[in-house]
């Protein structure tokens, strides 16, 4: 496994950057509260990070299936029966290279179903505000997890 690409940085990496779309998002709904007409927007993709992490398991399978049906070449000397690798069906080959990172697209979604006022403006103060700190905790929480990882990686650098 490459360090400094691991799984858990990557997915880390895909959270932070729909994390900050959905920062964003919040923003432009806050300049927007009194915009007539004005649609608050969201932003969609806690969904697609977990099929991503779901498909990355199925990966770490294929492959553990791979190593626990490994049996060294030999022959058994009471069949003939000769051991060797499992090897991966053309589609287990094919979706252990695809890249599942790739696939993460943040959906800015426009949010229809919230009641509006009078001026047809449905963006509500309070509610984007708890959304700005829960999208700015969550934010930090990835960020020190990041950091974590690195300092890790930093201490093996220098031998400590």
């Amino acid at each position: 496994m490459d360090l400094i690409t691991s799984r858990t940085m990557e997915i880390t990496r895909l959270g932070m950057d729909g994390l900050m779309q959905r920062q964003h998002a919040v923003a432009s709904n806050i300049a927007n509260v009194m915009t007539p007409g004005f649609q608050r927007k969201e932003v969609a993709f806690e969904s697609q990070l977990s099929e991503i992490m779901e498909n990355e398991d199925l990966k770490d399978y294929i492959k553990g299936q791979n190593s626990i049906d490994y049996k060294p070449p030999m022959v058994d000397v009471f069949t003939g029966e000769v051991h060797t690798y499992r090897t991966p069906t053309l589609q287990e080959k094919a979706y252990l290279q695809s890249n599942t990172f790739e696939q993460f697209n943040p959906q800015v979604v426009t949010d229809v179903y919230s009641g509006t006022d009078a001026t047809g403006n449905n963006v509500e103060l309070e509610r984007e505000m708890m959304d700005l700190t829960k999208t700015g905790t969550r934010y930090m929480v990835l960020s020190n997890l990041e950091r974590r990882s690195f300092a890790g990686i930093s201490e093996v650098i220098r031998g400590q």
